[in-house]
Protein backbone atom coordinates (compact mmCIF):
# COMPACT_ATOMS: atom_id res chain seq x y z
CA UNK A 1 0.00 0.00 0.00
CA UNK A 2 1.41 3.40 -1.00
CA UNK A 3 1.82 6.30 1.43
CA UNK A 4 -1.15 8.13 -0.13
CA UNK A 5 -3.33 5.01 0.16
CA UNK A 6 -2.28 4.62 3.79
CA UNK A 7 -3.18 8.27 4.49
CA UNK A 8 -6.55 7.87 2.79
CA UNK A 9 -7.32 4.68 4.68
CA UNK A 10 -6.62 6.48 7.96
CA UNK A 11 -9.46 8.90 7.14
CA UNK A 12 -12.04 6.16 6.50
CA UNK A 13 -14.41 5.48 9.43
CA UNK A 14 -13.46 2.57 11.65
CA UNK A 15 -15.90 -0.22 12.52
CA UNK A 16 -16.60 1.64 15.78
CA UNK A 17 -17.32 4.83 13.81
CA UNK A 18 -19.69 2.98 11.48
CA UNK A 19 -21.49 1.42 14.44
CA UNK A 20 -21.82 4.89 16.01
CA UNK A 21 -23.29 6.30 12.78
CA UNK A 22 -25.82 3.53 12.46
CA UNK A 23 -26.91 3.86 16.09
CA UNK A 24 -27.03 7.66 16.23
CA UNK A 25 -27.59 8.80 12.63
CA UNK A 26 -24.56 11.08 12.27
CA UNK A 27 -20.76 11.08 12.07
CA UNK A 28 -18.02 13.74 12.19
CA UNK A 29 -14.92 13.14 10.09
CA UNK A 30 -11.31 13.90 10.81
CA UNK A 31 -9.87 16.94 9.04
CA UNK A 32 -10.13 15.92 5.39
CA UNK A 33 -10.13 19.28 3.57
CA UNK A 34 -7.11 21.50 2.93
CA UNK A 35 -7.06 25.26 3.41
CA UNK A 36 -6.53 25.62 -0.34
CA UNK A 37 -9.63 23.59 -1.18
CA UNK A 38 -11.74 25.65 1.21
CA UNK A 39 -10.34 28.96 -0.08
CA UNK A 40 -11.23 27.96 -3.65
CA UNK A 41 -14.73 27.03 -2.48
CA UNK A 42 -15.20 30.39 -0.75
CA UNK A 43 -14.06 32.16 -3.91
CA UNK A 44 -16.46 29.97 -5.89
CA UNK A 45 -19.33 30.93 -3.59
CA UNK A 46 -18.72 34.60 -4.31
CA UNK A 47 -18.72 33.87 -8.04
CA UNK A 48 -22.06 32.10 -7.61
CA UNK A 49 -23.44 35.13 -5.76
CA UNK A 50 -22.37 37.37 -8.67
CA UNK A 51 -23.93 34.88 -11.13
CA UNK A 52 -20.46 34.51 -12.65
CA UNK A 53 -20.80 30.83 -13.47
CA UNK A 54 -17.72 28.79 -14.43
CA UNK A 55 -19.95 26.51 -16.50
CA UNK A 56 -23.52 26.81 -17.73
CA UNK A 57 -26.14 24.25 -18.73
CA UNK A 58 -29.41 24.41 -20.69
CA UNK A 59 -31.28 24.63 -17.36
CA UNK A 60 -29.01 27.20 -15.65
CA UNK A 61 -31.58 29.99 -16.06
CA UNK A 62 -34.70 27.96 -15.28
CA UNK A 63 -36.31 29.20 -12.03
CA UNK A 64 -38.34 25.97 -11.84
CA UNK A 65 -35.05 24.14 -11.28
CA UNK A 66 -33.78 26.69 -8.75
CA UNK A 67 -35.28 30.14 -8.04
CA UNK A 68 -31.87 31.73 -7.40
CA UNK A 69 -30.44 30.97 -10.85
CA UNK A 70 -29.28 34.26 -12.34
CA UNK A 71 -30.27 36.30 -9.27
CA UNK A 72 -27.34 38.20 -7.70
CA UNK A 73 -27.04 37.92 -3.92
CA UNK A 74 -26.97 41.56 -2.87
CA UNK A 75 -28.66 41.74 0.55
CA UNK A 76 -26.31 39.87 2.86
CA UNK A 77 -28.61 40.39 5.85
CA UNK A 78 -30.76 37.57 4.46
CA UNK A 79 -30.30 33.81 4.27
CA UNK A 80 -29.75 32.16 0.92
CA UNK A 81 -29.65 28.60 -0.46
CA UNK A 82 -28.31 28.05 -4.00
CA UNK A 83 -29.03 24.64 -5.48
CA UNK A 84 -26.72 22.96 -7.99
CA UNK A 85 -23.88 25.26 -6.91
CA UNK A 86 -21.27 22.62 -7.71
CA UNK A 87 -22.40 22.51 -11.33
CA UNK A 88 -21.71 26.23 -11.73
CA UNK A 89 -18.51 26.63 -9.66
CA UNK A 90 -15.39 24.55 -10.19
CA UNK A 91 -14.18 25.33 -6.65
CA UNK A 92 -17.40 24.03 -5.13
CA UNK A 93 -17.47 21.09 -7.53
CA UNK A 94 -14.04 20.02 -6.25
CA UNK A 95 -15.50 19.73 -2.74
CA UNK A 96 -18.79 18.11 -3.72
CA UNK A 97 -17.02 15.43 -5.75
CA UNK A 98 -14.00 14.93 -3.50
CA UNK A 99 -13.22 11.18 -3.49
CA UNK A 100 -12.61 10.94 0.26
CA UNK A 101 -16.09 12.32 1.01
CA UNK A 102 -17.87 9.73 -1.13
CA UNK A 103 -15.57 7.00 0.21
CA UNK A 104 -16.54 7.91 3.79
CA UNK A 105 -20.23 7.94 2.79
CA UNK A 106 -19.90 4.49 1.22
CA UNK A 107 -18.31 3.09 4.37
CA UNK A 108 -20.97 4.57 6.64
CA UNK A 109 -23.98 3.23 4.71
CA UNK A 110 -22.33 0.03 3.46
CA UNK A 111 -22.67 0.83 -0.25
CA UNK A 112 -20.40 -0.28 -3.09
CA UNK A 113 -21.44 2.69 -5.24
CA UNK A 114 -22.09 6.33 -4.36
CA UNK A 115 -23.65 8.76 -6.81
CA UNK A 116 -24.13 12.50 -6.47
CA UNK A 117 -27.72 13.52 -5.73
CA UNK A 118 -27.81 17.31 -5.15
CA UNK A 119 -26.04 20.13 -3.35
CA UNK A 120 -26.93 23.47 -1.82
CA UNK A 121 -24.65 26.38 -1.00
CA UNK A 122 -26.12 27.80 2.21
CA UNK A 123 -25.46 31.28 3.59
CA UNK A 124 -26.52 32.17 7.14
CA UNK A 125 -26.16 35.92 7.96
CA UNK A 126 -24.85 37.22 11.29
CA UNK A 127 -27.74 37.88 13.67
CA UNK A 128 -26.91 41.53 14.17
CA UNK A 129 -27.51 42.09 10.45
CA UNK A 130 -30.76 40.17 10.21
CA UNK A 131 -34.33 40.12 11.45
CA UNK A 132 -35.47 37.90 14.31
CA UNK A 133 -35.60 34.31 13.14
CA UNK A 134 -33.54 34.99 10.02
CA UNK A 135 -31.05 32.21 9.43
CA UNK A 136 -32.93 29.55 11.40
CA UNK A 137 -33.27 26.29 9.47
CA UNK A 138 -36.20 24.32 10.81
CA UNK A 139 -35.74 20.75 11.98
CA UNK A 140 -36.56 18.45 9.06
CA UNK A 141 -35.76 15.11 7.45
CA UNK A 142 -34.06 15.21 4.04
CA UNK A 143 -35.86 12.10 2.83
CA UNK A 144 -39.24 13.82 3.12
CA UNK A 145 -38.17 16.03 0.22
CA UNK A 146 -37.21 12.98 -1.87
CA UNK A 147 -40.35 10.76 -1.92
CA UNK A 148 -39.59 9.63 -5.48
CA UNK A 149 -36.37 7.98 -4.27
CA UNK A 150 -36.67 4.27 -3.52
CA UNK A 151 -33.54 4.13 -1.37
CA UNK A 152 -33.65 4.60 2.39
CA UNK A 153 -29.83 4.70 2.62
CA UNK A 154 -29.18 8.17 1.19
CA UNK A 155 -26.74 10.33 3.12
CA UNK A 156 -25.74 13.99 3.37
CA UNK A 157 -22.22 15.38 3.74
CA UNK A 158 -22.32 18.83 5.36
CA UNK A 159 -19.22 20.90 4.60
CA UNK A 160 -18.65 24.16 6.48
CA UNK A 161 -16.26 26.63 4.86
CA UNK A 162 -14.77 27.71 8.24
CA UNK A 163 -14.96 26.70 11.90
CA UNK A 164 -18.57 26.03 12.85
CA UNK A 165 -19.93 26.38 16.39
CA UNK A 166 -23.18 26.97 18.24
CA UNK A 167 -22.36 30.68 18.08
CA UNK A 168 -22.46 30.88 14.29
CA UNK A 169 -25.27 28.37 13.83
CA UNK A 170 -23.72 24.94 13.32
CA UNK A 171 -25.81 21.99 12.23
CA UNK A 172 -27.85 20.41 15.05
CA UNK A 173 -29.04 16.81 14.80
CA UNK A 174 -31.50 14.91 16.95
CA UNK A 175 -29.72 11.82 18.18
CA UNK A 176 -31.15 8.54 16.93
CA UNK A 177 -34.02 10.21 15.05
CA UNK A 178 -33.18 8.35 11.82
CA UNK A 179 -35.08 5.46 13.36
CA UNK A 180 -38.24 7.58 13.73
CA UNK A 181 -39.88 6.92 10.36
CA UNK A 182 -43.37 8.22 11.18
CA UNK A 183 -42.53 11.90 10.66
CA UNK A 184 -44.12 12.66 7.30
CA UNK A 185 -44.81 16.31 8.23
CA UNK A 186 -41.12 17.22 8.50
CA UNK A 187 -40.83 19.13 5.23
CA UNK A 188 -40.05 22.06 7.53
CA UNK A 189 -36.71 23.44 6.30
CA UNK A 190 -38.21 26.95 6.19
CA UNK A 191 -40.05 26.85 9.52
CA UNK A 192 -38.46 29.29 11.99
CA UNK A 193 -40.31 28.18 15.12
CA UNK A 194 -38.19 25.30 16.39
CA UNK A 195 -40.25 24.90 19.57
CA UNK A 196 -43.37 24.36 17.46
CA UNK A 197 -41.62 21.69 15.42
CA UNK A 198 -40.31 19.92 18.51
CA UNK A 199 -43.54 20.07 20.51
CA UNK A 200 -46.16 19.61 17.78
CA UNK A 201 -44.63 17.93 14.72
CA UNK A 202 -41.90 15.50 15.75
CA UNK A 203 -43.03 12.00 16.65
CA UNK A 204 -40.27 10.63 18.89
CA UNK A 205 -41.98 7.23 19.09
CA UNK A 206 -41.52 7.39 22.86
CA UNK A 207 -37.81 8.21 22.76
CA UNK A 208 -36.07 11.15 24.40
CA UNK A 209 -35.44 14.12 22.09
CA UNK A 210 -31.73 14.89 22.40
CA UNK A 211 -30.25 17.74 20.35
CA UNK A 212 -26.57 17.40 19.41
CA UNK A 213 -24.75 20.47 17.99
CA UNK A 214 -22.16 19.33 15.44
CA UNK A 215 -19.33 21.76 16.12
CA UNK A 216 -16.68 21.34 13.44
CA UNK A 217 -13.20 22.68 12.90
CA UNK A 218 -12.29 24.05 9.48
CA UNK A 219 -11.61 21.04 7.24
CA UNK A 220 -13.94 18.62 9.02
CA UNK A 221 -17.15 17.30 7.44
CA UNK A 222 -20.23 15.89 9.12
CA UNK A 223 -22.45 13.17 7.68
CA UNK A 224 -26.07 12.36 8.52
CA UNK A 225 -28.63 9.76 7.52
CA UNK A 226 -31.43 10.88 5.18
CA UNK A 227 -33.94 10.32 8.00
CA UNK A 228 -31.93 12.07 10.74
CA UNK A 229 -33.88 15.09 11.96
CA UNK A 230 -31.64 18.15 11.75
CA UNK A 231 -31.65 21.93 11.43
CA UNK A 232 -29.75 24.92 12.77
CA UNK A 233 -30.33 27.94 14.95
CA UNK A 234 -29.50 31.57 14.18
CA UNK A 235 -25.96 32.80 13.70
CA UNK A 236 -25.28 35.13 16.64
CA UNK A 237 -21.65 35.80 15.67
CA UNK A 238 -20.37 38.85 13.82
CA UNK A 239 -19.58 36.93 10.62
CA UNK A 240 -21.68 35.02 8.08
CA UNK A 241 -21.74 31.23 8.10
CA UNK A 242 -21.30 29.39 4.80
CA UNK A 243 -21.63 25.68 4.13
CA UNK A 244 -22.03 23.33 1.20
CA UNK A 245 -24.58 20.60 1.82
CA UNK A 246 -23.93 17.63 -0.49
CA UNK A 247 -26.60 14.94 -0.77
CA UNK A 248 -25.52 11.51 -2.00
CA UNK A 249 -27.38 8.43 -3.24
CA UNK A 250 -26.33 4.81 -3.17
CA UNK A 251 -26.07 2.94 -6.45
CA UNK A 252 -29.30 1.06 -5.82
CA UNK A 253 -31.47 4.18 -5.70
CA UNK A 254 -34.10 4.38 -8.43
CA UNK A 255 -37.05 6.60 -9.29
CA UNK A 256 -40.30 5.67 -7.53
CA UNK A 257 -43.36 6.46 -9.64
CA UNK A 258 -46.06 8.07 -7.47
CA UNK A 259 -48.42 8.93 -10.32
CA UNK A 260 -50.93 6.32 -9.14
CA UNK A 261 -51.81 8.70 -6.29
CA UNK A 262 -53.33 11.24 -8.67
CA UNK A 263 -54.63 11.04 -12.26
CA UNK A 264 -54.68 14.84 -12.75
CA UNK A 265 -51.11 15.97 -12.07
CA UNK A 266 -47.80 14.69 -10.67
CA UNK A 267 -48.08 14.19 -6.93
CA UNK A 268 -44.48 15.24 -6.52
CA UNK A 269 -41.80 16.39 -8.93
CA UNK A 270 -38.21 17.00 -7.90
CA UNK A 271 -36.18 19.61 -9.76
CA UNK A 272 -34.00 16.72 -10.93
CA UNK A 273 -36.93 15.32 -12.87
CA UNK A 274 -36.83 18.39 -15.12
CA UNK A 275 -33.17 18.04 -16.12
CA UNK A 276 -32.09 14.38 -16.01
CA UNK A 277 -32.46 11.91 -18.85
CA UNK A 278 -35.44 9.57 -19.00
CA UNK A 279 -35.43 5.78 -18.84
CA UNK A 280 -36.95 3.61 -21.56
CA UNK A 281 -40.28 3.83 -19.71
CA UNK A 282 -40.20 7.63 -19.86
CA UNK A 283 -39.53 8.12 -16.15
CA UNK A 284 -36.60 10.08 -14.67
CA UNK A 285 -33.34 8.13 -14.59
CA UNK A 286 -31.54 8.72 -11.30
CA UNK A 287 -28.41 7.07 -12.70
CA UNK A 288 -27.96 9.70 -15.44
CA UNK A 289 -24.15 10.12 -15.43
CA UNK A 290 -24.36 13.81 -16.38
CA UNK A 291 -26.64 14.87 -13.53
CA UNK A 292 -25.81 12.08 -11.06
CA UNK A 293 -22.16 11.16 -11.65
CA UNK A 294 -20.74 8.14 -9.84
CA UNK A 295 -18.30 9.44 -7.21
CA UNK A 296 -17.24 6.15 -5.62
CA UNK A 297 -17.24 2.54 -6.67
CA UNK A 298 -15.79 -0.32 -4.67
CA UNK A 299 -14.25 -2.97 -6.90
CA UNK A 300 -15.68 -6.43 -6.26
CA UNK A 301 -13.29 -9.30 -5.66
Amino acid sequence: MSDSETETQALIPSEEDIDFYRRNGYYISKRILSDEQIAEAVDGSERIYRCDYDERFPWSDNPRVDPNFGVPFLDRSLSRADGYASFHSLGLRALARLPIISAIAAALIGATEIRYWKDQLIYKPPARASEEGEGVTGFHQDKRYWPTCKSDRMITAWIPLHDCSTENGCLVVIKGSHRWRNNHALVTFGEKNMDFIKSELINTEGNELVEVPLELERGQVSFHDCYTIHGSYANVSDSPRRALSVHLQDGENRYRDLSFLSKEKPVFQHSHDLICRKSANGLPDYSDPVIFPTLHHTATQ
